[in-house]
């Protein structure tokens, strides 16, 4: 199911930030739009896959995504997922990214998160939910960041070997593979990757193998399915790793 951002209804506690609150089954799609306003995308249940111009991002539990104002994107559920969005002027988002950035959310950001989408029109100039609002920015600002985003090829020729590994992330290809798929050498291929998305093969398709296995976590598959769908020997290998990108293992993030 799709929906679009106009039709749903944004509260509005003060003139600089609106706040949004939607719980959706998974595989809804929120077709593409933009708003004049930063928006912080937190998903306190669920994964939320993200596309951007740029690429796509996934965005697990324990995660936001700050997206910069006028930026066009569309996004997925995946897993039933309470989706609990802040969007902030410019005045009030100074010092956060100018391009789209995963943020990871504390304890507190999240009880912060969760007060200011409580905050009334009426409310909103008392001087605590001033401050709580100023507060919760702040954190934001001083959070931990990265940028897992899975950059989209802009060759057709590269788009192709993308989709090949994508859809099929159990592929062991090295560059050779990828080298015969497109009839060229192998530095050719780094070349391609590194020039046409700003990361090398190998980068490419770890980023790979981790969306699926997220996707597959939030789909309620065990550790051994998902490390396995992922292109992983051993399950041990995919929880080093899990470990290394999320600071938990895949365990505890189904659990969430």
């Amino acid at each position: 199911m799709d929906i679009s951002i106009s039709e749903i209804a944004r509260q509005q506690p003060a003139e600089s930030i609106y706040t949004l609150a939607l719980d959706l089954s998974s595989g809804t799609g929120i077709n593409i739009h933009q708003h004049p306003e930063g928006q912080l995308l937190f998903a306190p249940a669920g994964v939320l896959a993200v596309t951007t111009n740029a690429g796509c991002w996934v965005v697990p539990t324990g995660h936001a995504l700050w997206i910069p104002a006028n930026e066009p994107h569309w996004t997925r559920t995946i897993g039933t997922s309470r989706i609990r969005t802040v969007y902030l002027s410019d005045e009030r988002s100074a010092g956060l990214p100018v391009a789209c950035t995963l943020i990871e959310i504390s304890t507190l950001l999240q009880e912060l998160i969760s007060a200011v989408l409580l905050v009334t029109a009426d409310g909103a100039q008392k001087s605590r939910d001033y401050h709580l609002m100023a507060l919760m920015v702040e954190e934001l600002v001083a959070a931990p960041k990265s940028s897992k985003l899975l950059p989209i090829p802009g060759s057709n020729r590269l788009k192709d070997l993308c989709r090949a590994i994508s859809a099929n992330a159990t592929l062991d290809w090295g560059l050779a593979e990828c080298a015969q798929f497109l009839g060229i050498n192998m530095k050719t291929v780094q070349r391609w990757f590194q020039t046409d998305m700003g990361i090398n093969f190998g980068e490419w398709r770890k980023l790979v193998r981790l969306f699926v296995a997220l996707e597959n976590l939030a789909l309620g598959k065990s550790v051994l399915e998902a490390s396995l769908d992922a292109g992983y020997s051993s399950p041990s290998a995919f929880s080093a790793m899990f470990r290394r990108e999320f600071g938990m293992s895949p365990s505890a993030f189904k659990k969430i």
